[in-house]
């Protein structure tokens, strides 16, 4: 089959939507300003700020293993192995090692693998951005704002997704971002 199809297998092609398949997305969004003070020290040191955070928190995307190497010796690529160990995960998962390399294996040679398309999750993204200004009046008609913008303030890292042929000395690792 083509890709990785197996024809006698349809089952195995029954699977996650790639990329667009995301189970789990927030996105939060808030701008607040400070409110009016009556006092003239308060209102000149506190008055006229605005804090804007977007926070966006989403599971990852789902991934196919492959191969490598055309074990159903038909001349196709993206042939799957097969899976042997019920959690394909290993158990502290970092961009050292994501997926465990001994829970596949190569299926036999003129056969497919029992691994569906698009069954692993990769991982997730989580990712806080924050703005705060400040506007200045300057008269009646004028004035001038001053802002700053963080990106990723927590730098928390959102690694891409793992490599996922077998074959691979980098297999289960992220090399991305």
């Amino acid at each position: 089959g083509a890709n990785g199809y197996n024809p006698a297998g349809r089952k195995a092609e029954r699977s996650n939507c790639f990329p667009s398949d995301t189970r789990h997305l927030f996105n939060l969004s808030i701008v607040a300003r400070t409110p009016a003070f009556s006092a003239k020290a308060a209102r000149l040191i506190l008055g006229n700020w605005q804090v804007s955070p977007i926070l966006k928190i989403k599971s990852g995307q789902f991934i196919t293993v492959t191969n490598g190497v055309d074990s159903a010796l038909d001349g196709t690529t993206g042939q799957r192995p097969n899976q042997i160990l019920a959690d394909p995960y290993l158990p502290n998962r970092s961009v050292n090692g994501w997926l465990n390399p001994a829970a596949f294996a190569l299926p036999a040679p003129g056969t497919y693998g029992n691994v569906g398309r698009n069954n692993i999750l990769g991982p997730g993204v989580f990712q806080l951005d924050l703005a705060l200004s400040r506007t200045f009046l300057l008269g009646e008609r004028r004035s001038i704002q001053l802002r700053g913008e963080a990106f990723n303030l927590p730098n928390h890292l959102n690694p891409g997704t793992p490599v996922v042929t077998i074959n691979s000395g980098t297999f289960g690792k992220i090399q991305s971002d």
